[in-house]
């Protein structure tokens, strides 16, 4: 029996944003994709004060089907969803505010498990990565009366049984998150290092240091890791090595840390925001960089308000643009050609973030 192809993000930041596309064979027939695949799930963050993220699906038509959690759980998401991996034909919701990952079939969106923060074992989280049975959740920790993240870690999580059991101390809090060759590599925002952790000992076997604030982390063809700095950098590491190829500076461009690579991963697109006086509005720019570039492009692809999360659809290469609408009511997903011209706009859930193609 054959199965179709199935696509699974690899980026996040914000979006996290690779495919990778697993394959079986066998016989002549070809088993139907569930009812939440081979289409684009759109992460909605939601907003703070009311903890309503959600997901919404958009099929190969561009139908959209909104709060698909709700629909297929009979219950709110009830959390700031921070981000989404597709491990297995699971997907892994992680959100804040709530503490907790939630566990769903890919297929059916049907719930298989909330794992919750019980005494402080999941504070903050952010973002998930996993090698083999076992699954790491970066997590800020808890806050402190200034705001300040304190004792930041990875929470160890059991693929088998859904359950956090240890942790892994970091020096500086941690965001985005990656599994390359065994390893996992984790962007320490509040630092200038990239952590590799070793997943049969649980522990930080290299620190690569890069620009500041390293946000997200992304692969390219060439399986090269790209660290995206909001100082004002791009950094291609090599993983077979844990070193810095090549450091490539975006100034006076700052970029947020979200990016995604076309299908061919040999393009990274990536982009920065400015707030408005009263922070009710933002205007992001999204720059395309190519993985051979020595320079990084003065000039945006393409300009939009309240920019907010970034994705390319590996079917079609179209960019994905999030727009928040200032968390005023719902916002939308606009969809661009690869030279910059906008196709339409496609109305989602509140705050959306990020996108998982199936």
């Amino acid at each position: 029996m054959m199965k179709k192809p199935l696509r699974n993000l690899l980026r996040w930041s914000a979006g996290l944003a690779l495919a990778l596309q697993l394959t079986a064979c066998g016989g002549d027939d070809a088993t139907p994709a569930g009812k939440y695949e081979n289409g684009t799930l759109v992460i909605n963050e939601g907003n703070f004060s009311d903890a309503d993220g959600e997901v919404s699906y958009v099929d190969a038509g561009g139908q959209v089907t909104n709060r698909i959690f709700q629909a297929e759980n009979t219950r709110p998401l009830a959390a700031i969803v921070q981000s989404a991996r597709r491990i297995g034909d699971r997907i892994y919701l992680v959100g804040n505010r709530a503490d907790k990952v939630e566990v769903v079939n890919a297929a059916d969106f049907k719930t298989v498990a909330t794992v919750e923060s019980t005494g402080q074992n999941l504070v903050n989280p952010q973002d998930v990565a996993a090698v083999d049975n076992k699954a790491y959740v970066s997590c800020w920790g808890p806050f402190s009366p200034t705001f300040s993240r304190d004792n930041p870690y990875l929470a160890i999580m059991d693929l088998a049984t859904n359950r956090i059991t240890g942790r892994v101390a970091l020096p500086a809090f941690p965001q985005g998150m990656l599994a390359v060759n065994g390893s996992v590599y984790v962007a320490l925002a509040g630092s200038n290092q990239v952590a590799v952790i070793n997943p049969a000992n649980d522990q930080i076997v290299s620190s690569i240091p890069v620009a500041a604030n390293p946000q997200r982390l992304y692969l390219d063809a060439n399986r090269r890791l790209w660290a995206v700095c909001s100082s004002g950098a791009l950094v291609r590491l090599n993983p077979s090595l844990n070193q810095v190829e090549a450091t490539i500076s975006t100034a006076p461009v700052r970029p947020n840390g979200k990016a995604a690579f076309n299908a061919a991963g040999n393009r990274l697109y990536y982009y920065s925001v400015e707030f408005a006086a009263d922070f009710r509005s933002s205007t992001g720019r999204v720059y395309g960089l190519d993985i051979t570039a020595t320079a990084a492009p003065t000039a945006p692809l393409i300009t939009q308000s309240n920019l907010y999360g970034i994705g390319v659809d590996p079917a079609t290469d179209q960019l994905l643009l999030a727009d928040n609408n200032g968390f005023q009511g719902n916002g939308a997903v606009v969809r661009y050609r690869p030279d910059g011209t906008r196709v339409d706009a496609l109305a989602v859930g509140r705050g959306p973030n990020g996108f998982l193609f199936q």
